[in-house]
């Protein structure tokens, strides 16, 4: 009984921390999908005025089992290009990046949230066609 006692609670933090880290991986692997096709919606929306909102509610559709209201995404034209500046003047040839956090959720019971400015971030780069 006292070693069963003594290894309880240890087993149990164990078991915690294996769920919790399959947890944040699983929401690192949706987001990366999920911005993955909001670039991709985003690099074939070319003469669409509604690109970037269009590349963002893909997103979010594409977020699942994801808190969308916490997904902060940001869309940003590099400098090397020669022409697209905004989602309005974009040209087949030029690049866009779409980034987007995540917060994590690391709390464990008894210890509380063990990593509370944890963030989750995935970013893409795709061409304009």
């Amino acid at each position: 009984m006292f070693e069963m006692a003594m290894l309880t609670p240890l087993m149990v933090m164990l078991l915690v921390g294996i769920i919790k880290t399959g947890t944040l991986f699983y929401n690192y692997i949706t987001l990366a999908d999920a911005v993955a096709v909001g670039a991709r919606t985003l690099a074939t929306s070319r003469g669409v005025s509604t690109a970037c909102s269009s590349a963002e509610t893909a997103l979010d559709n594409a977020a699942l089992n994801l808190n969308t209201s916490l997904i902060t995404p940001t869309i940003t034209f590099p400098s090397t290009n020669t022409h697209s500046d905004s989602c309005t003047t974009m040209y087949p040839g030029d690049t866009v990046e779409l980034q987007a956090t995540y917060p994590c959720d690391l709390s464990i019971p008894f210890l509380g949230n063990v990593w509370p400015s944890c963030t989750l971030t995935s970013e893409t780069t795709v061409r304009i066609e």
